[in-house]
């Protein structure tokens, strides 16, 4: 039998190669499943009843009073966010407000940038009158004083796995929906266009969003915009990229393992993970459907939060938004005293980070919040590991039952996402169901622990945004180990249901540097509280990335 190295990166003809042989020889196939995480809780006995939808069953219960829930209580912005030489959503309401200039304006260079940043593959194309449009109506509404939100006349882009009406929705693939453009916006994108914010088109991704590289031979490689050479993460990766790049302040993504806060961390740049539930997913494409949820990043805290205030609450055509309580944002501005916060922190687990300057800048940050009155606590959340590979063994599941709804089109797939059906081909139904008992112990756990604190602090990533192999741009890669150092920290969230954002945290290297805090279930605010605490946190830098193009965005003599 062939033998096959653990988790070596695969690109090029070396994933050809093993694509051919993983399809071509089941017994190949099952040695090499065997040592992944697809396998590992076969012959574990775990007892106990499966859960599939991430809540604790309290809030499911008392989820029925929500049903009717008042709307969201609207973020204070008194206080606003240091940009750090970006251009918040703040600072094109004010300048539109003043009529120092109009998104009409704004428009016309915004597609510029566009077109000047089109080699680092962020956005698929554009539709510029569309654009024009949209930014004409919105400029009418300013010139009468009935501008529609502090968002209106804001420029957005969205995850191509986000149904935009007039758009195809690809996931990043070659053939989910060709030539069938959505009828309808998904929910989170209505609600922003009911607030007067202008679409400006869809962000690149990760193919189906089945990894983390962001590397797609089909539409295109986001660049990040820190090292042109390096990864954006994934699989929001094009939402990452355009942020950082300056030509938005906020994009849409889809989280299922990471896929919003491992952009967040690789391009410097806010990303939050909301409560199973919180946001309608309505309009997604649902590829992982119990782990997957649609959230916010934002060049600060500020667009990370209000974007979220607009796309949050019940939707009816979302049962799962129905179980949750309004959205209270009153604590965001409390930035002054942490006094009332406990923080747990897990050294050990933070260890395991193979970049020493991830802990170093966490620590940092942590004596920041200790100076603010916090009280910091050593945890252990006693089945991470357990929890990583009853994740992965979830969302893998997911997406390759949703794939396989596809068997005609399975020659079209990226050799990446073959290589992984392959091996998924070597699970059973028993696998999956073990993963949600497992799930079942994991909620049970955070929900004690959540009894002794009120957030945890962990890294985002536990690397730096790694530099592209030559050859994966035509064929793609596929590298177990490099996956995981993406999701070591961040699967757990979505395994459970919590919401978890992340923090830039400076930088090393020329790279960014990112840290994450995780809530209890619906306590959003709290994590957008503690972003806009950590902007202000001193001896973290922040700085403008070096291939951004926002510089004539508004004029110089505007009063920001």
């Amino acid at each position: 039998m062939t033998k096959l190295p653990p988790t070596p990166t695969y690109t090029g003809k070396a994933l050809l190669d093993l694509v051919e042989l993983l399809e071509s020889d089941k017994s190949v196939a099952a040695e090499h499943a065997a040592q992944t995480s697809f396998q590992k809780l076969r012959y574990m006995d775990i007892r106990g009843f499966p859960t599939t939808l991430p809540l604790p069953m309290k809030m499911i219960v008392e989820g029925n009073k929500h049903a009717h829930a008042q709307k969201n209580v609207s973020m204070d912005v008194s206080k606003r966010s240091p940009s750090y030489g970006y251009y918040s959503f703040w600072d094109y309401h004010m300048s539109y407000s003043k009529r120092e200039t109009t998104p009409t304006d704004v428009a016309q260079h915004l597609i510029q940038a566009v077109e000047a940043s089109a080699q680092h593959e962020w956005l698929r194309p554009i539709v510029k009158e569309d654009i024009l449009r949209q930014a004409a109506a919105s400029t009418e509404r300013y010139n009468q004083g009935k501008p529609l939100s502090a968002m209106d006349g804001v420029f957005m882009a969205f995850k191509e796995d986000e149904a935009i009406k007039g758009y195809i929705a690809t996931s990043g693939s070659t053939f989910l929906n060709k030539d069938n453009p959505s009828l309808d916006d998904a929910t989170p994108i209505a609600r922003l266009r009911a607030a007067g914010v202008i679409v400006v088109g869809q962000t690149r991704m990760q193919e189906f969003g089945w990894d983390t590289f962001g590397i797609n031979p089909n539409s295109g490689t986001p660049r990040n915009p820190y090292k042109l050479t390096s990864s954006c993460g994934g699989s929001s990766s094009g939402c990452g990229g355009i942020i950082a790049g300056g030509v938005v302040p906020s994009a849409l993504g889809g989280d299922g393992g990471g896929s919003i806060r491992i952009p967040s961390s690789f391009c410097g740049v806010y990303g939050l993970k909301p409560t199973v539930g919180r946001v309608s997913g309505y309009g997604s494409m649902g590829v992982c459907p119990s782990v997957g949820v649609t959230g916010p990043l934002g060049i600060t805290a500020d667009d990370m939060t209000m974007v979220l205030s607009i796309i949050s609450g019940p939707d009816a055509k979302d049962e799962k938004t129905l179980l949750q309580p309004p959205l209270d944002l009153t604590i965001y501005n409390q930035t002054e005293s942490l006094a009332d916060l406990t923080i747990g922190i897990m050294p050990n687990w933070n260890k395991e980070c193979l970049e020493p300057a991830i802990v170093v800048q966490l620590e940092k940050v942590l004596a920041h919040l200790k100076t603010l009155g916090a009280k910091v606590v050593e945890i252990e959340i006693k089945n991470t590991e357990l929890a990583r590979h009853a994740q992965m063994i979830t969302i893998s599941s997911e997406m390759n039952s949703f794939i396989r709804r596809f068997p005609d089109n399975h020659n079209d797939l990226l050799a990446s996402n073959r290589a992984m059906m392959a091996l998924l081909d070597q699970s059973t139904p028993t696998d999956y169901v073990k993963a949600q008992q497992i799930r079942t112990i994991v909620i049970k756990e955070m929900e004690d622990i959540f009894k002794e604190v009120d957030v945890i602090m962990t890294p985002t990533t536990a690397i730096l945004a790694f530099d592209f192999p030559e050859d994966c741009f035509d064929i793609g890669m596929l590298s177990g180990g490099r996956t995981g150092n993406c999701t070591q920290f961040t699967g757990l969230a979505n395994f459970t249901g919590i919401p978890a954002v992340a923090v830039p945290a400076g930088f090393d290297n020329e790279k960014p540097v990112s840290v994450q805090f995780f809530a209890p279930w619906y306590e959003e605010a709290q994590l957008c509280r503690l972003a806009k605490v950590c902007e202000s946190a001193p001896g973290i830098e922040r700085r403008c990335a070096p291939h951004s193009y926002h510089g004539n965005f508004l004029p110089k003599n505007a009063t920001l």
